[in-house]
């Protein structure tokens, strides 16, 4: 009788053994069909290297901490290996009456990759001596540089860069 209730009891197992494999298949290839879901989940939402657009957060918040308004945004055509886009930015204290001693313009240019944008860079620091008669910086922020340039005793300059910097702009000279 022993013998019988060995030979009952095997059946069973088999079962419990087959159904204990379904189990952990069904958890494996649940796990490969979220994990796809988790990952694509857990990417952030916008990549800090945004293209160049008409409107900045970055240049307004600048602007507004130096007293400044944005008088006018315009697309930039520029022959800069790499570049994928521009725009211009002239500001002043009022868009009514603009003085070229108070205006500071701003051109961000946006480029495709980190050595496109390294290589002009690296070009703009041959002429930076010329710039610096001219009230002239320079910042990357991304694959953005932004050049803010301003007549030669225009404090605004100073006070625009000051604010790029505070925002996470890295001045290159």
């Amino acid at each position: 009788m022993s013998r019988k209730n060995t030979q009952g009891s095997t059946p069973g197992n088999a079962k419990s053994g087959s159904s204990g494999k379904v189990v952990t298949i069904i958890i494996i290839l649940g796990f490969l069909g979220i994990m796809p879901i988790l990952v694509w989940t857990s990417l952030p939402e916008e990549s800090p290297y945004i293209s160049v657009t008409t409107s900045s957060a970055m240049i307004e918040s600048a602007a507004a901490s130096a007293g400044l308004q944005i008088c006018s945004t315009d697309a930039f055509a520029t022959k800069v290996p790499g570049a994928s886009s521009a725009v211009l930015y002239r500001l002043s204290p009022g868009c009514d009456q603009m003085n070229s001693a108070e205006i500071v313009r701003v051109l961000v240019v946006g480029f495709s990759s980190a050595n496109a944008e390294n290589a002009a860079i690296a070009e703009a620091r041959g002429a930076y001596y010329n710039w610096q008669a001219t009230n002239t910086a320079a910042f990357m922020s991304g694959y953005n540089v932004i050049v803010v340039q301003g007549a030669p005793r225009n404090q605004a300059v100073t006070e625009v860069g000051a604010s790029l910097i505070e925002q996470g702009a890295v001045r290159i000279f």
